[in-house]
This record gives structure tokens, C-alpha cells and sequence, in this order.
């Protein structure tokens, strides 16, 4: 089986979280700091390889109302433009959007309770998306 990869996108920074090869569990990868769309693409690109990805686990806040924020507007623009980079590189991964409302929340939350406080967080709150994301599909 393969990994999947989910993204908490930012807009100075991208946290990855992967899954293990059984789709059991979510741990925490790297924090991409963003620069060109093509560099960002290029090191998600080699994650994917390099890691057997075939599932993209990207989260999209949402308002009370179920709706997508402007924010999330942005993040799925951000999304088909990485979907046809790596079509045109040759790559076939399925892409998959969840509701991320509170994902960095929770994870300074978590990281505050382990007593770890850290920076960024990006990472852990991909790890959450991802962490439910996996929870669902089981």
C-alpha cells in the first residue's frame, strides 16, 4: 500500500504529515517554507516520490456556515495549480480536501500540553488533518 501526505498550506509555510505504508497512522514530516510556486512544487514533488505518496490530504478551512473562506479559496488554487505541476511531471496522485478549521489551534493546544512549545506547528496540524482524514476512510 502506499503513503498519504496531508498538507496544512500556509502562506509562508507548508506542514507535511505522512502516513506509514498501512494507512494507520499520521505522524509529522517537514515544514516547507514557501518561495516560487516550482520550488514548492519541486520539493512536494520529491516527497512524493521519495516516499511512495498516492493520496493528497489537503485541509480548506471553512466558516460556520459550511462554506469556504477566502483563505480556502486560495488554498484550492494553490491545489490545481500542484495537481497540474505534477501531471505534467507525470505523477498521478488523488487529491482529497478537509474541513481544517481548527488544525493549528489544536496543534499548539497539543504541543502546549506535551510541553513543547515550538515555532511552527505546521507539521503537527497537517498530522491532525491527516490523523482524521485516516480516521474517516477505515
Amino acid at each position: 500500500m502506499k503513503r498519504v501526505m496531508a498538507l496544512d498550506v500556509g502562506f509562508k509555510r507548508i506542514g507535511v504529515a505522512l502516513s506509514d505504508p498501512l494507512r494507520l497512522t499520521a505522524s509529522p514530516f517537514k515544514v516547507i517554507e514557501r518561495r516560487s510556486n516550482r520550488e514548492t512544487f519541486g520539493e512536494l514533488l520529491s516527497i512524493i516520490k521519495e516516499k511512495s505518496v498516492s493520496d493528497v490530504v489537503v485541509g480548506i478551512p471553512v466558516n460556520r456556515e459550511g462554506k469556504r473562506t477566502k483563505i480556502g479559496e486560495k488554498i484550492e488554487k494553490f491545489t490545481e495549480k500542484l495537481k497540474k505541476f505534477l501531471e505534467d511531471e507525470g505523477v498521478e496522485v488523488k487529491f482529497h480536501f478537509v474541513d481544517e478549521s481548527y488544525s493549528t489551534l489544536e496543534a499548539k493546544e497539543l504541543m502546549r500540553s506535551l510541553g513543547k512549545e515550538r515555532e511552527t506547528v505546521d507539521d503537527v496540524a497537517a498530522a491532525l488533518i491527516l490523523k482524521e482524514w485516516l480516521e474517516r476512510e477505515r
